[in-house]
């Protein structure tokens, strides 16, 4: 049985499109250099954050591993609310765990995508509502860590300290920021980028209309979404403290953010290098010591990611054993 990764969100009618390579291909080393900017100077430091890791407090590692199982389990109950069909929730747990597999070996998270729309499509959705799911399902992912983070801040602003900017200078910095306009301003001035763009925005629109019978579904699944990104951000917090590191929950919630901006804009398989660069260079800015910063993002990699790894492929073997995948 073969996942299909490029049939997530497509239709029958859609055409064609021919991307031009050179904006990704310019994007990658900004990024790069970008993420070896913040770690590097990291690395001097690198063997004290192996003590901390090693020395972590073992009640603190049980809650953040705790509180990485619970995203599976908060993913899964949004697939489950806004299924167009009955689906058996802990089958869909399965999936989520299985797809962290696969998104460890595809970039920009397309891998949890294809799994997810091959799901869908093996519990009896057609095409379309296979898509209409995972689009909606990305939707609600988004809208939920905007949501949870105005609330949050708004709430705990005053427990947020100051930035503390990294020491470089300020024409480096426009320098920088001029190159990343030029190369986004290239990016969607290719006109199949323009037309690719507004044909999913209006096929977004219509699968929405899926939905107009179930609001409390879609609201129950903006809420299981804020519960994933609650999940995470309170297993980062753990693995700070752990490390013993100290940081207010508001403030681990930013630089989670941080790690999830730069991860999602960084082509590798699961954000790999640009979601550590955010998680570091977000700790160091909120006066975290750079060992512990270091230490807390290569333990909450180790949780989320490299363990995902070995866990998820068992699942994914027993998710084909159970046939829970399409197999068209």
């Amino acid at each position: 049985m073969l996942v299909r990764i490029s049939a997530v969100g497509d239709n029958e009618h859609s055409m064609p499109v021919k991307f031009s390579p050179k904006p990704r291909q310019l994007m990658f080393p900004l990024l790069a250099l970008l993420g070896l900017y913040v770690l590097v100077p990291q690395f001097g430091s690198f063997h004290e954050s192996l003590g901390f890791i090693r020395h972590a407090q073992a009640t603190a590692l049980i809650a953040a591993a705790v509180c990485t199982g619970l995203t599976y389990l908060a993913a899964a109950g949004t697939y489950y609310l806004i299924g167009l069909r009955q689906l058996r929730y802990w089958h869909t747990v399965l999936v989520q765990v299985a797809s962290m597999f696969i998104n460890r070996l595809l970039p920009a998270g397309i891998g949890a995508l294809g799994a997810n729309y091959a799901y869908l499509r093996g519990q009896k959705h057609t095409p379309a509502q296979a898509g209409a799911v995972v689009a909606v399902n990305n939707f609600l992912g988004l809208a939920g860590h905007v949501v949870l983070v105005i609330i949050i801040v708004s709430l705990y602003h005053d427990r947020l300290p100051p930035v503390h900017m990294f020491s470089v200078n300020h024409r480096a910095i426009w320098f920088g920021l001029l190159i990343v306009a030029v190369v986004l301003g290239l990016a969607f001035s290719v006109s199949a980028w323009r037309r690719r763009l507004r044909a999913t925005l209006i096929s977004f629109s219509e699968q929405l209309l899926n939905f107009r019978k179930r609001p409390w579904r879609l609201l129950g699944g903006l809420g299981s979404s804020m519960g994933l990104t609650l999940s995470n951000v309170l297993g980062l917090y753990f693995c700070l403290l752990a490390v013993h590191g100290s940081a207010s929950f508001v403030m681990v919630l930013l630089v989670f953010t941080l790690g999830v901006g730069l991860g999602t804009a960084t082509p590798t398989p699961g954000g790999l290098g640009g979601f550590e660069a955010g998680l570091v260079a977000g700790f160091i800015a909120y006066h975290v010591p750079s060992s512990q910063a270091l230490a807390a993002a290569l333990l909450y990699r180790l949780l989320s990611y490299w363990l995902a790894i070995g866990v998820g492929a068992i699942a994914f073997a027993y998710a084909q054993q159970k046939r829970v995948f399409s197999a068209q």
